[in-house]
């Protein structure tokens, strides 16, 4: 995954899963945040975690994306809206 991000920028290793897929970026010598995505049905969602050792994990990003239909972008345009 090539990520851009508050001036930040990094590759990180892609991990495949069953529904979807993970990755995660090194945050400082005991952090790691986490990204997890699930596709099913046509809908994305998507959620980053902070992980520390010895602690929950902290969600603080999440956003769910819809399929609203095909698109021969971007020469066509955009999608209407529904």
């Amino acid at each position: 995954m090539h990520s851009h991000a508050q001036g930040r920028v990094g590759d990180f290793a892609l991990t495949p899963t069953a529904d979807g897929f993970s990755w995660t970026i090194p945050a400082g010598p005991t952090m790691t945040i986490r990204y997890t995505a699930t596709i099913k049905d046509g809908t994305w969602v998507e959620v980053g975690d902070r992980i520390v050792p010895d602690q929950a994990p902290a969600r603080f990003f999440e956003m769910t994306l819809k399929r609203v239909g095909n698109t021969d972008w971007p020469a066509a345009g955009s999608v209407a809206p529904k």
